[in-house]
């Protein structure tokens, strides 16, 4: 069946006994805020679902000279919270029209990065077919410089895209919804400076329902059937 925003705004209501909506403090508009932030900011880095694993394909070319690209330089709307350790770089060859691919190492420590490739030096790099990136923050670091259009594909966990203020949104999947209802609602309780038995009851109850999440998304793993490393 499927869920929406308005689900869990009611289950929040009935979680923190806000059931007056014309409750300034306890409004819809607040209680989205909230669930937006658990949903974006919270939920994004604390679980690694298989539903925020996702592709992250852009593409790099010579006129930038740094070789530094942010995820508004790339017009990337869908951030990611972290990228896995592959990666790859594809382009075409004007002559023949064939299309090449190659390994692109990602780093995600910027003192072992820039320990092998220096710092403030763009001046002096030659222009080529990058081999390495760094991802940090909102930034992509390639070396060496792109010395034409390339392609690139990453691997990696998205973070999760605010609720619309307009309308009432589905869930993406409904089994989130007393996941998100619970984490917004504690997240409003230590705000408002709930009592402290009830904010301890509120964690006990987010951690049932955390675990229940988690298990779906373990058991959709161990259906999958393995295969060799080699």
């Amino acid at each position: 069946m499927t869920r929406n925003v308005s689900d869990v705004l009611t289950m929040m209501r009935l979680i923190l006994s806000r059931r007056n909506a014309n409750d300034p403090d306890s409004t819809n508009d607040v209680f989205l805020k909230y669930l937006n932030d658990f949903v974006s900011l919270t939920m994004s880095d604390e679980v690694r679902l298989f539903e925020q694993f996702g592709t992250l394909t852009f593409d790099i070319d010579e006129t930038n000279t740094t070789g530094v690209y942010t995820f508004n330089d790339l017009g990337i709307s869908q951030k990611f919270v972290s990228i896995t350790g592959d990666a790859f770089i594809s382009w075409t060859d004007a002559t023949s029209g064939y299309t090449s691919w190659n390994h692109l190492c990602v780093y995600q420590n910027p003192g072992q990065f820039f320990s092998y490739w220096g710092v403030d030096n763009e001046d002096i790099l030659t222009l080529g077919m990058p081999t390495e990136v760094l991802f940090y923050g909102n930034e992509f670091t390639f070396r060496t410089i792109p010395d034409q259009e390339y392609t690139v594909t990453m691997y990696g966990y998205k973070k999760n895209d605010d609720f619309s203020t307009e309308g009432n949104p589905e869930l993406d999947f409904d089994y989130h919804l007393r996941f998100y209802a619970y984490g917004a609602a504690l997240n409003y309780a230590m705000d408002y400076r709930y009592s402290d038995t009830a904010i301890d009851s509120l964690k006990r109850d987010y951690a049932r329902e955390k675990n229940r999440m988690l298990k779906h998304a373990h058991n959709q793993i161990v259906t999958t059937r393995g295969f060799p490393s080699f």
